[in-house]
């Protein structure tokens, strides 16, 4: 039995393939552009749009961008009931888009169902292990911008085990290339302890 055995970035991208990976990125990016060509169009509502419906809107961007490349691609099955969305590459991935915010946090209804899926320490039989992941893009609130695409592994919705960035490069073999995400730690404020400790030596 196997409960945590974690695969890492390198694992999943090699699992998943190149042409999975650059539809993905592809998605992300012409989501990018329909969200700025939508905003082009009728600028004077875009002020008015809520957080959630700009996530929709992404979302069902970056969701028709990608089904309409890798459905039918081998090893990818297409599940749409919803108010569920998500992918399964081969017998080892179930995959669903979300939006990231900073810390690697993603946003879920918390039912019973959503925790389950975002659990991946299920116990199972070594050989049969079956891992959730998110893929989706970095939102910056406060530009409210589409940022890099980003692929994050987690155990459970708010604990991130690791999380990497995904763009296009032509200078690459793959064609694109990967970049972790950093941990997004607090900032601490040490002055003052500097400050205290400079005093009291004099």
């Amino acid at each position: 039995m196997n409960s945590s055995a974690y695969p890492d970035g390198d694992q999943v991208l090699d699992d998943l393939g190149d042409t999975f990976v650059h539809a993905f990125i592809d998605a992300v990016d012409g989501a990018r552009d329909d969200f700025a060509a939508f905003k082009q169009w009728r600028p004077g509502w875009f002020p008015s749009f809520t957080a959630r419906f700009t996530a929709n809107f992404l979302h069902e961007r970056i969701w028709d961008r990608l089904v309409r490349v890798v459905d039918g691609m081998e090893g990818i099955h297409v599940s749409d009931r919803e108010p569920v969305r998500e992918l399964r590459s081969g017998t080892t991935y179930l995959i669903r888009i979300k939006r990231h915010h900073p810390g690697d946090r993603i946003s879920a209804y918390p039912t019973e169902a959503s925790s389950a899926f975002w659990s991946n320490s299920t116990l199972t039989l070594e050989g049969l292990e079956s891992f959730s992941l998110a893929l989706g893009y970095y939102w910056d609130a406060d530009l409210r911008a589409v940022g890099d695409a980003i692929l994050s592994f987690r155990d459970g919705k708010d604990n991130p085990i690791w999380a990497i960035q995904l763009r296009r490069d032509v200078g690459n073999a793959s064609g694109f290339s990967w970049t972790p995400v950093a941990p997004d730690l607090p900032e601490i404020d040490l002055s003052r302890v500097v400050r205290e400790a400079e005093e009291e030596s004099g």
